[in-house]
This record gives C-alpha cells, sequence and structure tokens, in this order.
C-alpha cells in the first residue's frame, strides 16, 4: 500500500493497489484532477512491485499525468489519438490495440509476471462508443498473461447505456467528481447464472469513512482475531476491504488502549523489526462477547433505519 496526501481537503484519496491479476475497473470522471492522478500513479507502483509491466495509455499530450522515476524496461506509454482529430477515432483503437498487443508479447517472452494496463479513454463520442466497447472486451480477454486494468472516461461525454454497457464489462467502478465526491461501486456476479444487469452498491466516500471510524475498536479486534497484524497490516487491511485510507495517529492510539488494558500483547517477528499484536488469553472471551453485541446492536439499529427507505 502507498500512503499518498490528498492535494484537497474535501475527501480521501482511494489507493488501489491491492488488485487481482484480473481485475478490471472503471473510472468516471468529469474533471482532471489530483485524485485520478493518485489512483494511477499507486496503481502502476503496485505493478511495478511485483515485476508488471506497466502501460499507460492517454488520448492527448494534454491529458497526459507525467509519471517519474518508474524505469523504462516496466513503464511504457502509449498516446491515443495519433492524427490531428482531437476525439478518438475508430483507427486510433486499432492501432492501440496492435501495441497493445506487441507490449503483451513482450512481457510474456521477458518473463513479466502480468501486466497493469490503465487506458484513459477521454472524451468518447456517441458514434464510436461500440468500438470502444468491443476494444475493451479484446483488452480483458484472456492472452496468457495476467491483466489487471482501469479504464477511465470522462462522464459527461457519456449516455447512459453507455456507462451501463461499460458497467457491465467491469468488477467494479469508481466515480468522481469535480467537488471531490467519490464512490466505489461494487459489482456482485452470481457464480451459478450469468448476470445481465449487475447489482451495483455505491457507498460514498464521506459516509464509508465515517462508519468505518467509529467502528474502528470493533474492526480492529475482529481482524486481530482471525491473525495477529502489525499496525500497518491493518491500516492496510481496512484500505483493501473499505477503500478507506486511516492514518497511524488513527489507528495506533486504539492499539496503544488495548495493550494497556490487557486485551492485546506484542510479539516481535523474526526479522526482530515488524511488532505484531495479538490477543492475550483473556482477551478471546471479551472480543466474542464484544463482536456479537456489536452485530445485535448494529441489527436493531439498521432495521429501524430500513423503515425509512419504505
Amino acid at each position: 500500500m502507498r500512503r499518498v496526501r490528498n492535494a484537497k481537503k474535501n475527501g480521501p484519496i482511494y489507493i488501489l493497489n491491492d488488485f487481482y491479476d484480473r481485475s478490471n475497473d472503471l473510472y468516471l470522471y468529469d474533471s482532471k484532477e489530483e485524485r485520478r492522478y493518485y489512483v494511477t500513479k499507486s496503481f502502476f507502483q503496485a505493478g511495478i512491485d511485483s515485476n508488471k509491466l506497466c502501460i499507460y495509455a492517454f488520448p492527448r499530450e494534454h491529458d497526459r499525468f507525467n509519471f517519474k522515476g518508474f524505469p523504462e524496461e516496466l513503464f511504457h506509454e502509449i498516446k491515443l489519438i495519433r492524427g490531428n482529430i482531437k476525439m478518438l477515432k475508430e483507427q486510433d483503437l486499432e492501432e492501440f490495440y496492435s501495441d497493445f498487443q506487441e507490449l503483451s508479447d513482450y512481457a510474456r517472452e521477458n518473463g513479466y509476471s502480468g501486466i497493469h494496463l490503465k487506458v484513459d479513454f477521454g472524451r468518447v463520442r456517441d458514434e464510436i462508443i461500440d468500438q470502444v466497447l468491443e476494444l475493451e472486451k479484446k483488452l480483458h480477454s484472456s492472452n496468457g498473461i495476467p491483466i489487471a486494468s482501469i479504464s477511465s472516461y470522462n462522464m459527461n461525454f457519456l449516455n447512459q447505456d453507455a456507462v451501463n454497457s461499460l458497467t457491465r464489462l467491469h468488477d467494479r467502478v469508481m466515480i468522481t467528481t469535480e467537488s471531490g465526491e467519490t464512490s466505489i461501486a461494487f459489482f456482485h456476479r452470481s457464480q451459478t447464472r450469468p448476470v445481465h444487469i449487475p447489482r451495483i452498491e455505491v457507498i460514498s466516500s464521506k459516509m464509508m469513512e465515517q462508519s468505518v471510524k467509529k467502528s474502528l475498536q470493533i474492526i480492529i479486534l475482529s481482524l486481530l482475531k482471525q491473525q495477529p497484524m502489525c499496525g500497518f497490516d491493518i491500516i492496510k487491511s481496512l484500505v483493501h476491504n473499505f477503500n478507506v485510507l486511516l492514518s497511524q495517529g488513527t489507528v495506533y492510539p486504539i492499539l496503544y488502549s488495548l495493550e494497556r488494558e490487557g486485551y492485546l500483547k506484542t510479539v516481535v517477528k523474526s526479522d526482530n523489526k515488524t511488532k505484531l499484536y495479538v490477543p492475550t488469553e483473556m482477551a478471546h472471551e471479551y472480543i466474542e462477547r464484544q463482536l456479537r453485541e456489536y452485530i445485535q446492536a448494529q441489527e436493531k439499529i439498521l432495521a429501524l433505519i430500513a423503515r425509512g427507505l419504505k
């Protein structure tokens, strides 16, 4: 996990570097803002750290983010729009896919463990969206090497049908607006039958962060009951599960308090550097009781709140 300072104060930046080998994510935005840069940088850094070939495609030079310090042998850039016309053309898509195939062959032949692909399509006209969708399908198909991808679009240039079609092609979607509000949509696909229209749950970044902070002690106890963790592992788990990045100053005081109260102890890993937090013998019954009571309390609260949706 990479920790990034937010250039804006009106919301957290999501650090999406815990990708499965074949995760295909959709990013919808309405402006060129810092959050999109940091998400992309984190994604590429995760790929480089795990010896994956990173490919960054952008519409025009004006739309390009400048990523400095990445090794040339692991990081390749492709400009999508090759001619003088400012909007994507079918020929641009064909040429990009040809370049992508060459880089895929290169990655496979040179022993890379996979590919991290970020394609910023920018502004897509209605008359070319079908060709873009076909390109997306080809990019997601298996070609002998694991591919994790983020496809970005300026949502101001997409009609509702295009958005619906794009969501069907991706595992999850992130939406950011110029005001800084961010939402994550998780797609729930049935494993037994095809899903024509995925069920999407959208949770605002503000609501998710508030909920995690209010429940942080019980979340930490639940994580430590499953396995010993250091403070950094807990922070990383929060990012992975909730896409919420909390500071050490938020997490560690809770660990210190639980340790003082006798519910946690620390052990040092074999590297003699990392300190793990482990529940004490007296803590097991306490943690189970806390978890059960918390779940019961939340069920009552949610039942009351749900009546307002009827």
